[in-house]
Formats: structure tokens, sequence, C-alpha cells
């Protein structure tokens, strides 16, 4: 990946303090932000949506684990990174054997990230299932035609 100059950078700064004081939330570039695909009444937090995903997943006999992802400080050895970048929260197996993922957002919506984009096209492509839920009403519709 090419660095970013110094006026890109700069620009990108600008970019986010006109959509602060404009009342907004920056967003990255490459990032998308994501809306519910039904009408939700109560919106739940990404842990409540990621957690109702993992019983729903449990519950029709899917192989499926929470993947956790981040990075820090490891002791004296310095940083270190875990897990997969852009991989869904939860990944498993269909009954047929099918890899699937499930990034989960929060009931309002979220921001895909680049990475998650990207992680998305190299399951899709390997004939895997990649879905974006904001509810577990969501997983059950898209995964419906799969089980």
């Amino acid at each position: 990946m090419k660095k970013k100059s110094r006026s890109e950078i700069y620009a990108g700064i600008a970019r986010g303090v006109k959509v602060i004081n404009a009342g907004g939330v920056p967003v990255p570039q490459k990032a998308y932000r994501t809306k519910p695909m039904f009408t939700i009444t109560e919106p739940k937090s990404e842990a409540e949506v990621l957690k109702d995903c993992i019983a729903w997943c449990k519950h029709n006999r899917l192989v499926a684990d929470r993947m956790n992802v981040g990075a820090g400080a490891l002791g004296e050895s310095g940083y270190r990174t875990y897990g997969i970048k852009g991989a869904g929260d939860i990944i498993g197996l269909l009954h047929n054997g099918r890899h699937f993922e499930i990034e989960c957002k929060s009931g309002k919506g979220g921001v895909w990230s680049d990475a998650q984009q990207q992680r998305r096209e190299k399951i899709v492509n390997s004939n895997g299932l990649y879905v974006v839920v904001h509810s577990v009403e969501e997983l059950e519709m898209l995964m419906r035609t799969y089980l």
C-alpha cells in the first residue's frame, strides 16, 4: 500500500473536521455505512446482536465460533496482532460443509471497513458465504435458503 502524502493526510483531516462541525461522525475512506434491512423498533448494540446470532447458529446446529480480532502490547516482546483482519464476527460451517462468516453490526447501523469488504470478496470468490446483519431476524432471512 502506497504511503499517503502530507497533503492527502491533511485533506483527510479537513474532511473529518468538516463532518464533525456539521454534527456528523466521520467515516474512514473506503468504508461504508450499513443500514438494517428491516425497520427495527428497539435497536440492539453490536454485542447483543452478536450474542443473538451465536445463539441462532447453535439452535440451528451450525458449527460456529466467535472470531476476535485485535492488537495490543504483549509483555516485553512488543506489539502483536491476533485474529484474521476483516474476518466476520462469527465463522463457521453450514450443514453441507460450506464456509460462512457473519459480520454483526448494531441495530442502528454500522461501518463496513475496507478490510471487511476485501475479506468478503475472498470468501465469496471461494464459494463461501459472508453476510452483514443488524439483527437475528436479518440473519434468519439471509441464511434460510442455505439451511
